[in-house]
């Protein structure tokens, strides 16, 4: 009896372990699918405002129909602020919506941080001027990725030898 429970022990701690490498090695996928889906939905945010000249909530009504999970939930989330025509001003919604979003998503804080310079500049009667910002933000998205698709897989390397390692340690220590 006292061996079965040992075994029972044992399995329950590797496979706690195991878990917890797969659940975080897929936090990082989720990472950057949704860096991916916000590059995408600024790239159409810029196309919206130069060419089709829409309106914020409108632009960001569009894009939320295209998008899914958190940035979909995140872009609604804008447009019915700034339909709902609040108090505070466009910057001030965008602040605390970007908070939200960080909240609600797996992006990493230097992955919201260049957004929240675009608070200032979106919603301002110079398109050159939204469009520069826009362009700012897309620059330093893709620098993001580019730096998380290539250690992407050395990170998911450590976790899976740490939590292993972890789970070895817990094993050698409980038995």
């Amino acid at each position: 009896m006292v061996l079965i429970c040992k075994l029972a022990g044992i399995i329950f701690v590797m496979g706690a372990a195991g878990y917890l490498s797969l659940s975080m090695g897929q936090n990082l996928d989720r990472r950057k699918c949704e860096l991916r889906g916000l590059y995408s939905i600024f790239i159409q945010l810029k196309s919206q405002i130069q060419y089709m000249g829409d309106t914020l909530p409108e632009c960001f009504e569009i894009l939320s129909k295209g998008s899914k999970g958190a940035l979909s939930d995140w872009l609604m989330g804008l447009t019915e602020r700034l339909n709902t025509k609040q108090d505070m001003g466009f910057s001030k919604i965008w602040q605390e919506e970007l908070d939200r979003l960080y909240q609600i998503s797996a992006l990493a804080p230097e992955d919201v941080e260049p957004l929240r310079e675009l608070g200032d500049k979106l919603g301002a009667a110079d398109i050159a001027a939204q469009l520069k910002a826009i362009d700012y933000a897309l620059l330093h998205m893709e620098r993001n990725r580019q730096a998380l698709e290539e250690t992407m897989e050395q990170k998911k390397k450590v976790i899976v030898t740490l939590s292993l390692f972890g789970g070895f340690m817990t094993l050698l220590i409980l038995f």
